[in-house]
């Protein structure tokens, strides 16, 4: 437990000592049942949540009642609903557990509460920023080979979690498409 504090203490960003005892004391410790939601749609994502061991994804629903696969999430990722937590909306999306999880959470409340007591922790914003990544990896316009050599190089922890069906999904790209590309990987 200790090394997962510190390891989400140094994905926070930089702090004192006094900061960290802080943060530490706003953090609540979670387990999560498989299948279990930290959002559902329509509920507002009023906290974010630090994956110590377990794996989530995030998904909406379309009108054929398929998954769309929007993040996964595995031990070392935050996982918030970005648009929901920031604008104070309902979500239009679910986060779920795929397995037993044991999570950090850390509610706005409490982010509250921590910059009130010191401008430092608005550092903590830098998790939200994360949260755009994922938007601005999809924005770049990338081919399928492209999407999974980025899973392969800095996300290897999803192919080992996750059933390949939902990493196409998170791709946006077809399972069809995935197992060429996979084909193509494999004989370079």
């Amino acid at each position: 437990m200790e090394d997962s504090i510190s390891q989400l203490i140094d994905k926070s960003g930089k702090f004192s000592e006094e900061e960290a005892r802080l943060l530490i004391g706003e953090i609540k410790n979670r387990e999560v049942l498989v299948g279990e939601m930290l959002v559902d749609k329509n509920e507002v994502c009023s906290a974010l949540w630090y994956v110590v061991t377990g794996s989530f994804m995030q998904y909406s629903l379309d009108a054929d009642g398929q998954k769309n696969v929007i993040e996964l999430s595995v031990p070392g990722d935050w996982v918030i609903n970005h648009k929901s937590f920031t604008s104070r909306k309902p979500s239009d999306s679910f986060i779920q557990a795929y397995e037993q999880s044991t999570v950090y959470e850390l509610s706005m409340d409490s982010i509250h509460k921590l910059i009130a007591q010191s401008a430092s922790f608005f550092q903590l914003g830098s998790i939200l920023e994360g949260s755009n990544d994922r938007v601005a990896f999809y924005d770049q316009d990338l081919s399928p080979d492209e999407k999974y050599k980025y899973v392969l190089e800095h996300r290897p922890g999803l192919l080992q979690k996750f059933p390949l069906t939902w990493i196409a999904s998170y791709l946006k790209i077809t399972p069809e498409t995935m197992s060429r590309v996979r084909k193509r990987m494999t004989q370079l």
